[in-house]
């Protein structure tokens, strides 16, 4: 005879009729759907979101209208006189201020032009300056002896002019005098005085190899 089986009670609020269980994919599952109905419903609703180009417009009307900046302007050539020296990398020019006269004088070069060295590398070259003078507001004379220059060692060298060892610029001319000079490898520098008084100083670099 078989024994009648009483089930055991359900204890009470740990299931309710009607629930279920749910796993992590239907979980993942549903919270896309719901995503996706209520972008729907949003369309459908009139509500659309914000392009980038709306944001940008906004944006700019907000902040106003943004600068565009302008490109540099050139650098202003230095002004020298007899109480304001300027130093300067070859090539580059000065605004002069002397007693009567206003000027630009530039420093070009060296040319070099290496000596030869029997059985090895040229160790030495004569380089040539050119010293040119513009917008002179009245004549302004230059000498040779004007000018003088140093290697990077304090030495001395000697500078000869080719051509003119004078020369004068007056408005509305050009004047240039050339002067030239044996330079070891390395650097060097010329001086301009005017009236005895240091104007300028132009430094450069020798490179013989």
């Amino acid at each position: 005879m078989t024994t009648a089986r009483i089930a055991a009670r359900r204890r009470a609020g740990l299931r309710r009729p009607g629930t279920w269980r749910t796993n992590p994919k239907t979980a993942l599952a549903t919270l896309a759907c719901t995503a996706l109905t209520l972008a729907a419903l949003a369309g459908c609703g009139g509500h659309s979101t914000p392009k980038a180009t709306d944001d940008a417009a906004k944006t700019v009307k907000s902040l106003g209208t943004v600068p565009i900046p302008s490109p540099p302007t050139a650098q202003a050539t230095p002004t020298a006189g007899e109480k304001r020296l300027q130093l300067l990398a070859m090539g580059y020019s000065v605004h002069a201020q002397l007693p009567g006269v206003n000027a630009v004088v530039t420093a070009g070069g060296p040319t070099e032009n290496p000596i030869a060295k029997p059985g090895g590398v040229p160790d030495h070259a004569t380089g040539t300056i050119t010293v040119t003078v513009h917008e002179a507001t009245g004549p302004l004379t230059l000498h040779a002896a004007d000018f003088t220059s140093r290697d990077e060692n304090g030495k001395p060298i000697p500078l000869s002019a080719h051509g003119p060892a004078t020369i004068t610029a007056r408005p509305g001319q050009t004047a240039a005098l050339t002067l030239s000079g044996t330079y070891e490898a390395g650097a060097a520098e010329l001086t301009w005085r005017h009236d005895g008084k240091t104007i300028a100083v132009w430094d450069f670099n020798i490179e013989l190899d």
